[in-house]
This record gives structure tokens, C-alpha cells and sequence, in this order.
């Protein structure tokens, strides 16, 4: 079984306000962990509306943004890695956006991408579309969104959705190393709907699982059991009550109507919580589970 380990960070950026937050949670995770950080810069295609018909711009304006760009990464890779010593590399590619961010993640083999989002800002579900959220439902790679400034300290209050889908799980081990990274507590969280008593019935069982592989582990932690009929209206409250700076989802669609219609649960966190979001894909080959598979529903 494979054991999560963080030793490869990719950062998008576009260098925005929010990626410039989520830059100096990347880094702070680096050095923590001793990993590799990578910047990446997607510039998308353009139009020239100079004219009256739009043209794509001239392969001489792309030669010139795409220096401009390397210079710019270039000098924060270099502060980046005189200030922390940690190892960092830099790219610009052409292209979609969210493909290109997963293209470099699978072929570089990254542990983690860590990305700043916009949100949704009032749009509808159906219509939300951010890069973040793209890249989270594409993603072989764990995914860690955030929208918000958070404190110096980084993640040390984790809400740990457990839903009676089996796969529901296999976020455990992910959660685990970064709790004992930054030394965080985990905050259990049963859901259920009110009405599904067999479901309610399933997710105590797996919470059970759940409180005795943290237990064994030392890894401190307390449990909530919450009935509701909208999971994401409750997990962001229980959240917010608990003063929490990362929730852990997977990032699957399981087709029921809620998810029908406002796209996956993931992507509804992503576009929605103030609260960093960590996205795990879901696994269904046995050689890519992680080390704990009781744990991942196999």
C-alpha cells in the first residue's frame, strides 16, 4: 500500500491576493515538511480586439509575456528559497488552465497541489466554474483550497466528515499526516441524514473505526455525530464552531439529487467555505490505497 507523504508541493499562481495567501501556506508546509515547492504560471489563450475581427494574439506577444512571467517567478522562487532554504522550481505552460495543473502534477508525480480560489461569488452552482474547483474534480493528487487569510500556525483544528459511503474513509490517512505535521486535533464528524437510520447506523460504525486508528496513532481528537438534510450546510457550521482551519472531503460524486444539482460535494466546498478545503480523490485501485485499508473501504 502506498503511504501519503508530502515531499512535492505544486503551487499554481496567478498571483492574485488569494494565491498570494495560499502562497505563504505552501511554503509554511514545505518547510515543515522538508518538501519540494514548485510554481507554476498557465497562461491561457488570448484574443487581440484591436481590430473588427478577434484574433488570436501573435506568437511574438506569448514570447514576451511568457518571459516577463519567468522573471517574475523566478525572483520569488529566489526569495522564496533565501529566506527558507527550501528547494524551489518555477514554470509557465500554455493552455486550459485546470488541465495543464494536473497534466504537471501526474507527470511530476506531486504529492499535493496547493491553490488560492475565488469562490463562487453568488453564482449559481451549475454555473460556477473556477479554476480551483476544475482542478480539485481532475486531480489524482490530494488538492488543498483556500480563499481566506489564515493564521501563522497553518491547519490545527481538522473537520473529518465520515458519510456511510465506504470511500468516505479513505481521507483518514490523509488527515493524519498533516495532523501530525502541525500537531492539529482531528474533529470527528458522523453525518447522516435524520431520516436514513441504516446510514446513521453505518456511520457510527465507521466513526468507531475511525476514533480507534487515531487513538492508536496518538493523534488527538473528539467526535460529533450530526443528523441534517444538507451535509454541506452542516459540516460548515459545525466548522465554524469549532474555530476550524481545514475541512477534509472527498472529491466524489455520488449522483444523488443534492449533488445532481449543485455539482459535487467538493466542488460545493470549494466554491463556498471561507475554510481551506483538503479534496482527496477518490481511489479504487488497491495499489494506490493508502497504508491504513480497512481505513479506505477495501
Amino acid at each position: 500500500m502506498k503511504k501519503f507523504e508530502i515531499k512535492k508541493i505544486l503551487f499554481p499562481t496567478d498571483f492574485s491576493e488569494t494565491a498570494n495567501i495560499a502562497l505563504r501556506q505552501a511554503i509554511f508546509m514545505a518547510r515543515l515538511a522538508k518538501a519540494e515547492l514548485k510554481l507554476l504560471y498557465v497562461i491561457e489563450p488570448e484574443m487581440n480586439f484591436s481590430g473588427t475581427i478577434p484574433i488570436p494574439q501573435s506568437e511574438a506577444y506569448y514570447d514576451r509575456l511568457k518571459k516577463n512571467l519567468l522573471s517574475k517567478l523566478k525572483k520569488i522562487a529566489a526569495d522564496i528559497h533565501n529566506e527558507t532554504a527550501i528547494d524551489v522550481t518555477y514554470e509557465t505552460r500554455y493552455d486550459g488552465i485546470s488541465t495543464q495543473i494536473c497534466d504537471v502534477a501526474d507527470d511530476e508525480n506531486f504529492d499535493l497541489i496547493i491553490m488560492g480560489t475565488h469562490g463562487s461569488s453568488g453564482i449559481s452552482e451549475l454555473l460556477a466554474g473556477s479554476n480551483a474547483s476544475k482542478v480539485v474534480m481532475k486531480s489524482n493528487c490530494p488538492v488543498i483550497t483556500i480563499q481566506k487569510k489564515l493564521s501563522a500556525k497553518g491547519f490545527r483544528n481538522i473537520i473529518l466528515p465520515i458519510r456511510a459511503e465506504a470511500n468516505s474513509r479513505q481521507k483518514v490517512d490523509y488527515v493524519v499526516e498533516l495532523a501530525k505535521l502541525y500537531s492539529a486535533s482531528v474533529h470527528i464528524t458522523g453525518y447522516a441524514k435524520e431520516t436514513n437510520k441504516k446510514d446513521l447506523t453505518i456511520v457510527k460504525q465507521y466513526v468507531k473505526q475511525v476514533e480507534k486508528y487515531l487513538t492508536g496513532l496518538n493523534i488527538s481528537h473528539d467526535t460529533t455525530i450530526i443528523t441534517g438534510e444538507n451535509f454541506i450546510k452542516e459540516i460548515l457550521l459545525h466548522a465554524k464552531k469549532n474555530k476550524a482551519d481545514l475541512i477534509a472531503v472527498m472529491n466524489e460524486n455520488d449522483f444523488n439529487l443534492d449533488q445532481l444539482i449543485r455539482g459535487p460535494y467538493a466542488k460545493q466546498f470549494v466554491n463556498h467555505s471561507t475554510i481551506p478545503v483538503l479534496s482527496v480523490p477518490v481511489y479504487s485501485d488497491p495499489d494506490l490505497l493508502t497504508y491504513s485499508p480497512y481505513l479506505s473501504g477495501s
